[in-house]
């Protein structure tokens, strides 16, 4: 990208920006000062004296250039705004003109709440009901003195509701942008901790689990390399090791790379569903087990998170299998089409189950499925059953068929067997 142009380009933008405002300021300016001139004054009263239109004039483009840099010093533009408002005011009590602004107040009065900071905004709101004052004692003595009692009530009621809504109003707009602001400020830092998190989470992957995992693939190829030949299941068991590896490693790069760049393409990730299911299995398979795969109904589209989700459960239970029911088991896994997805994967527990298998579970496995069925509107099952184990979940075909059902806060894991529990006993992972 070439800076060297970009930067003209933005200093283009910004003056036309500046340009823009200016010009808004500068007609708002006149919107205010127009009608003080043409409603609280007599430019086309007939005999005017020209002294006094000439003075009239003079305050009126003094408050109008005021508030034309209103933005940039908001209380010094009250200050001058109010100085000519007071002062026409008493200029008029004292019959040398007849001019008695008051919307020019009103939007230097709005700048300076919107804008400046509370003492600086009850001190503008002071003084213009002062200048509100001088107004009201100004009609006041217009009227006849049987009249004056309703006239003062009149003036104040209109000239000192109109103010303090006008503040009022302003103040509320500032509070609801200072609000907006540190609302933005927060959600700015929580995406800083989320990206620092995933970058120590992506740190902590490549330092344990990537680095472990190629240490195995790296032995197993040596090993297997290294083994006679005439050991075939040895080497056929020692390859499949080094696959599943390489695999693991795959993902994992592809799950680093998603970690560490926020905006890197979901696609990164492995996308696994369904359809990739003999695949898994297969590799079940290789370790002793028999499984079997039952498909009842027809096939129907489903949102890409559910079918991930599907696959994760099934991959989940047929892992479970292998850590603890162990070779020479049977295991079914039966997928249901209808209204909604079913799927069960059981097994018979007649397996060889070794003693160390048990420090391959981190006990979070079961659990981390249930949540994220939950968040479809899902519900997920595990137990023992006969003498092994049963896992079952039922999926909506659309998570947006489960939008008007509440889903749980917490989900909470099916109830416990036994002293350890069924998710403690097969907890995965």
């Amino acid at each position: 990208m070439d800076t060297t142009a970009q930067q003209p380009a933005d200093r283009t933008a910004d003056r036309r920006r500046l340009q823009s405002v200016g010009v808004q300021d500068l007609a708002l300016a006149l919107a205010a000062t127009v009608p003080d001139v043409f409603y609280f004054g007599n430019p086309a009263f007939p005999g005017t004296p020209w002294a006094e239109h000439a003075q009239v004039l003079a305050l009126a483009c003094v408050q109008a250039v005021a508030l034309a840099l209103r933005r940039r010093r908001p209380m010094a533009v009250f200050l001058v705004v109010w100085a000519v408002t007071a002062g026409a005011c008493l200029l008029t009590l004292a019959d040398a003109l007849s001019f008695t602004p008051f919307f020019g107040l009103l939007l230097a009065l709005y700048t300076v709440a919107d804008t400046c900071r509370r003492p600086a905004a009850f001190t503008a709101l002071g003084l213009g009901l002062a200048a509100t004052g001088l107004k009201t004692y100004y009609l006041v003595d217009l009227v006849p003195a049987t009249d004056r009692t309703s006239m003062l009530l009149s003036a104040l009621a209109f000239y000192v509701l109109v103010t303090a809504s006008a503040w009022g109003l302003a103040r509320w707009v500032r509070a609801g942008r200072i609000a907006a602001e540190r609302d933005r400020r927060a959600l700015t830092e929580a995406r800083r901790a989320v990206v620092r998190e995933r970058t120590r989470i992506a740190r902590e992957l490549h330092d344990i689990v990537a680095n472990a995992v190629a240490v195995m693939v790296m032995r197993a190829e040596t090993a297997r390399s290294t083994t006679p030949a005439e050991q075939t299941a040895t080497v056929e068991a020692f390859g499949h090791i080094e696959e599943v590896g390489r695999s693991a490693m795959a993902e994992l790069r592809r799950m680093l790379r998603v970690l560490r760049s926020p905006d890197a393409p979901l696609e990164d990730i492995g996308r696994h569903g369904l359809a990739d299911l003999q695949p898994m299995l297969e590799d079940g398979r290789r370790t002793g087990i028999r499984i079997d795969l039952n498909v009842l109904g027809t096939p129907l589209p489903v949102d890409d998170s559910v079918d991930r989700t599907a696959y994760r459960l099934v991959q989940e239970a047929v892992t479970n299998i292998t850590k603890h029911a162990g070779p020479g088991s049977h295991a079914a896994v039966r997928i249901t089409w209808s209204d909604a997805l079913h799927i069960e994967v059981v097994d018979d527990g007649a397996g060889r189950t070794l003693a160390v298998r048990r420090d391959l579970s981190n006990g979070h496995g079961l659990i981390g499925l249930a949540e994220r069925i939950a968040v479809f509107g899902g519900e997920l099952t595990a137990g023992p059953h006969r003498s092994g184990f049963r896992v079952t979940a039922t999926l909506p075909l659309s998570p947006t068929a489960a939008a008007g059902a509440p889903a749980p806060a917490s989900p909470s894991p099916p109830a416990p067997v036994g002293t350890d529990g069924a998710l403690r006993r097969r907890g995965g992972g």
